[in-house]
């Protein structure tokens, strides 16, 4: 493990250190202020790198300033070994640019860059990532021509997959063998050569539509897991990496708020069931499957999200009302 932490230099030297903390953990790079009010040479450049072997790979995650990190042509002429980068963001928005394209990252998505052709990140706000540098002979000329500068969601499909091992890959680094840091970096080539499998969100050039993009992440992954994972704010929030009040944030203006989505999800399926079914299972049965404290709240919640009762829903469908409770 190595560990650059740019608080051990003074102000002044702060900015120089971090050129030489990024270029060696990464590729060659050169990072500016995105304010041109901003003077690291007289305020400092707080930022904070660590970074992992993972046998041919290298994962590492990165926590700094808002600015504007260029890999141009000079920069692509110093490379040394031609790589991609797998960034999952945890905190903050990046403007990610290559190949003509330009798309907006957040929390909840990542993205890839490739190293042997120019690109730019501009992190709008102070930023958290953690990035996998992959060789580029493993990775199909089709995905680095096609995928980068493209936002996929972690919140869904192989997307989801992806996200997760690399987020918990990192997170066990530290307690593994190095035959098993070996196996995690094959397993994350692997799971970056099949980029090509994964549909990306649509691309976003402006600087508000990643909270739409996080928001579309949250709701798949409730819709896939809704069943099975820890619903509440707090857990919904770690898993995507962000705070409880950003993921209320998110809701903020929406036609639901975070809760009201959750509800209206469990709503939706249990009413889907209820029509599968046509009567066939009692509404205990159906009030416990989709986490309704009991039957009342489940009324309540019909009622509200979609103005009709189980038994209304059923009626429609020419079905015997539903039983409470199993016979016998």
């Amino acid at each position: 493990m190595q560990l650059w932490d740019t608080r051990e230099k003074p102000p002044a030297e702060q900015h120089a250190y971090w050129r030489e903390v990024v270029c060696a953990a990464f590729t060659p790079l050169r990072p500016a202020e995105r304010d041109s009010r901003d003077d690291w040479r007289r305020v400092g450049l707080e930022g904070r790198v660590e970074s992992r072997a993972f046998g041919e790979t290298n994962g590492a995650e990165i926590t700094t300033c808002p600015q504007i990190i260029h890999h141009g042509v000079d920069e692509v002429r110093r490379v040394d070994d031609e790589v991609v980068f797998l960034n999952l963001m945890l905190d903050g928005r990046c403007v990610v640019s290559q190949d003509g394209r330009r798309t907006m990252s957040g929390p909840g998505t990542f993205s890839l860059v490739d190293a042997t052709r120019p690109f730019s990140l501009d992190y709008l706000d102070p930023w958290r990532t953690v990035s996998f540098r992959v060789p580029s002979a493993a990775i199909s000329d089709v995905i680095r021509a096609n995928a980068t500068a493209r936002t996929f969601s972690a919140g869904t499909g192989l997307g989801a997959v992806i996200a997760d091992t690399l987020r918990s890959s990192w997170m066990q680094a530290a307690r593994m063998s190095v035959g098993e840091t070996d196996a995690v970096g094959r397993a994350v080539t692997s799971l970056t050569a099949a980029l090509t499998q994964v549909s990306p969100v649509e691309a976003l050039a402006d600087t508000t539509g990643g909270d739409a993009a996080l928001r579309r992440s949250i709701r798949h992954h409730l819709e896939r897991h809704i069943r099975f994972v820890d619903t509440s704010p707090a857990a919904i929030a770690r898993h995507f990496a962000i705070s409880v009040r950003k993921l209320h944030q998110l809701y903020e203006g929406e036609e639901l708020t975070f809760s009201q989505t959750v509800m209206r999800l469990r709503v939706e399926g249990c009413a889907d069931d209820l029509r599968a079914e046509g009567g066939g299972v009692t509404m205990t049965h159906l009030a416990a499957k989709w986490g309704f404290s009991d039957l009342s709240h489940l009324h309540r919640a019909f009622r509200h999200h979609l103005g009709r009762s189980p038994r209304e829903i059923l009626a429609d469908l020419g079905a015997r009302p539903v039983p409470t409770r199993r016979a016998g």
